[in-house]
Order: structure tokens, then sequence, then C-alpha cells
């Protein structure tokens, strides 16, 4: 039964800390995600949203604590509070079960849109070339796209090419997509149109964390919202409880300054 337990859990954090030489970004922190499900991120700049998505996949390493992604243990802290990740190899097998979307697109300006979201896959998992761009236009296509296959970032707006960025992110087939304020960078008109892919995402029960501050989204999508605060959970439930009956004051004051009345 305890295995079966496990396996609904595609990601679980279990006493995360991570030290800076000046502060502590975060204050152990616990969090399960299951298969399927859609996990909003909120809270003030600084309260460690980000640096928790960038310890899951290895873009930060954590001072102590446990992280086992999709049955792999990635990270976890001995006895003695010696803090053992795995060999280099298994890292980066580990971290092909995560996709990442960045504020800032990041794609490589010389390369094509099919080039840029075929790159891992060919490069990372051996897939033939034909295979790797075949799924790569099926994901264009899958975020509306279709059309725009061979042209450069430079030739597309930025909605266009976050949009891209993220259809990258599903190329490799991740268990767990993470999406670190996806919209932050963009002029407000041409948000909705990444979110109407993250919600599409949403309902096709891709299992997802995202850090954002577009709270109708966080409202209306998520499955599950967590507020962060000071490097710690400070509250969290379904988008109902948090938004409609939110307990601690510290969130009842930043819903208070973020929401429109």
């Amino acid at each position: 039964m305890e295995t079966n337990k496990q396996a609904e859990y595609v990601l679980t954090m279990q006493g995360i800390r991570k030290r800076y030489a000046n502060c502590e970004a975060l204050r152990g922190v616990d969090l399960c995600v299951k298969k399927g499900e859609t996990v909003a991120i909120i809270g003030p700049s600084g309260s460690g949203k980000s640096t928790l998505l960038r310890c899951i996949n290895y873009l930060e390493k954590v001072s102590a604590g446990k992280i086992v992604v999709n049955g792999d243990t990635l990270v976890e802290t001995n006895e003695s509070g010696r803090v053992c990740y795995p060999k280099d190899r298994e890292i980066r097998r580990i971290c092909t079960e995560t996709g990442m979307v960045f504020q800032h697109f990041n794609l490589f300006p010389h390369m094509t849109c099919v080039q840029n979201i075929s790159y891992a896959p060919i490069r990372v998992k051996h897939q033939p070339k034909e295979e790797a761009e075949a799924r790569a236009c099926a994901l264009m296509e899958l975020v509306g796209l279709k059309g725009k296959e061979n042209v450069y970032p430079a030739q597309i707006s930025g909605g266009q090419k976050q949009r891209v960025a993220i259809a990258r992110g599903l190329a490799m087939n991740p268990s767990l997509m993470l999406f670190d304020e996806p919209t932050s960078a963009l002029d407000p008109e041409i948000t909705g149109e990444v979110l109407a892919v993250m919600r599409r995402l949403a309902e096709a029960k891709t299992t997802m964390i995202v850090v954002t501050h577009e709270m109708g989204f966080a409202r209306e999508v998520a499955d599950r919202v967590i507020f962060m605060d000071n490097g710690r959970i400070e509250e969290e439930g379904t988008p109902d409880e948090l938004f409609t009956n939110p307990k601690s004051k510290r969130l009842q004051a930043f819903l208070s300054s973020t929401l429109t009345i």
C-alpha cells in the first residue's frame, strides 16, 4: 500500500532548506505533487518561490532536505547532516523528468522553432532527427503555432516565443512541468495566449507547478494553491479556500494588495 501511495506522487520534497551567505531562502519546505495535479505557487517577491523550483531540477543545490522526482531520489540528507546527490549521470537522467519554462524564453536565436524544440531530445535522448522534429511539429500545433515551424525566434512575438519555450519543455515527455513566472516578461495583451496554452495543459492533466503572479489563473485553473512567504509555505488549499477564506493575516494582506475589488 505504501508503494502505491508513493506512486501517486510525481514529486516529494521534505524539509527543504536553501541557505546563501547572508540569508536563508527556503526554511524547511515540505511539498508533494500528485500525478495530473496543477499546483500554483503565489507570494511576494523574495519569498522563495523561484528558488524552490530551481531546487527541483538541480539549478540550485539544497542545503538540507530530500527530493524525490517520479520515484527517483535527486537528493537526501544523511544522519550526519550531509547533503547527498547521486553521480552526475544519474542527476542528468532524473532532471529529464522535469521540463522548465522560465520568465525569459532562452531560445537559441540561430535555430528555427522546430530546431529549438527538438534539440534536447536529439542531444540528450539520442532520438533520431526525423522523429524528434516530427514530435516538435506536433507540439507546435499543440501550442497554436502551426505554420511557424521553420521561422527563427527574432521573427515571432514574445508570446509566441514563450509558447515555443513551453513546447520545448514538453519535448522530453517530462513527468513534471515547472513554470517560473512564465508571463511576467510579456505585455499584458499577449499574456492571455500563453495562459490559454497552460490552461489546456492543465485540462489534459499535465502535472504542473506554476509560480505565478496571475491570480486569475491560480484561482480558475489550479487544483491547489500554495502561498509562500519568507521561505516557508504559509498556507495552502484549494483555490476557493485560499481566495475566499484566507486564514493567515499575511495571506489576507497579500491578496488585498494584489486583487482588485
